[in-house]
């Protein structure tokens, strides 16, 4: 799923990353890009849990974004463990 801000200065893409042939999704990589239409817009990646997907989007509806689009592939170029240690 694609939510874009109100004035188009942020961008939030949620894409499954953990499928469960018998529970569905479990995770998600969150990708945040701010000033999206910049030269250089700005990225930070997380892996967040399904509640916490479900709990970000409501609030983000409620707070005005509109949903832009739908991903239903994985996010390719982000390893979760990538910045451990």
């Amino acid at each position: 799923m694609q939510l874009t801000a109100q004035g188009g200065n942020m961008v939030v893409d949620f894409y499954p990353e953990a499928i469960i042939a018998d529970e569905g999704v479990k995770r998600f990589v969150k990708v945040v890009t701010f000033m999206p239409n910049s030269e250089k817009p700005v990225k930070s990646f997380s892996t967040i849990t399904k509640l916490d997907f479900k709990h970000e989007i409501t609030e983000r509806l409620a707070s005005g974004y509109d949903v832009t689009d739908f991903h239903t592939e994985r996010f390719e170029g982000y390893n979760g463990f990538q910045s451990a240690c």
